[in-house]
């Protein structure tokens, strides 16, 4: 049995029937609140409604859908979602926050990534409200397009990536050589995985953790 079989294997010992096991069911349902920040992500974070906000100024809407949208997703601790709170409350780096936010989901790249990190660390020197953690840094990415995006939580990706024998070139301070790892550790899973074949990131990655 390779690696890849190995996960799922476990993921089957754990739910039998797969996504449509009724203990996999009721685990989803503790998650619900994450889909509905992937709705209000997808829906109030595009291209257009960002372009048109900064350039008008006009921000209140916009980072009121990123304090949902952090509020929302299971994916990140109270305390980083308190901390995320008190960034967003330094209200002279909300434009830069969401120039940069609209960067990254739109022209994703390494330069956009870091500048996004670079500017999630504006508040780095208040301990309460240093934003530039992987589950927040991740969250959007991953809310606006799971096809292509994953949501990292440090402690857990790394016990996946041992167990795959990948190198994620981990750093506590997010980077993208890091971030394109673990993207491509997650799509070589869903193309070998029988399971997660069909499925997107967020729910590949789900099965992932479970055999860890």
């Amino acid at each position: 049995m390779d690696r890849y079989a190995a996960i799922d294997a476990d993921f089957l010992i754990r739910f039998p029937g797969g996504f449509q096991d009724p203990d996999w069911q009721a685990l989803a349902r503790k998650h619900k609140s994450y889909a509905k920040a992937e709705a209000l992500c997808q829906r109030e974070l595009t291209r257009g409604k960002l372009d048109a906000a900064l350039a008008c100024g006009k921000l209140a809407d916009t980072t009121q859908a990123c304090r949902q949208i952090i509020s929302l997703a299971t994916t990140v601790s109270t305390f980083e979602k308190i901390a995320f709170r008190n960034y967003m409350d330094f209200r002279d780096l909300n434009q830069p926050f969401i120039q940069a936010l609209r960067d990254v989901l739109h022209d994703f790249g390494p330069d956009s990534f870091a500048a996004y990190i670079d500017t999630l660390s504006l508040a780095r020197n208040d301990p309460k409200a240093n934003a530039a953690k992987w589950p927040i840094v991740t969250c959007f990415l991953a809310c606006f397009d799971p096809q292509r995006h994953v949501c990292i939580k440090p402690t857990t990706i790394k016990k996946v990536a041992a167990r795959l024998g990948v190198d994620l070139h981990y750093q506590s301070r997010p980077n993208f050589e890091c971030y394109r790892a673990v993207q491509d550790m997650v799509l070589d899973f869903r193309r070998h995985s029988a399971v997660a074949a069909d499925v997107d990131n967020t729910l590949a990655q789900a099965v992932m953790y479970c055999a860890v």
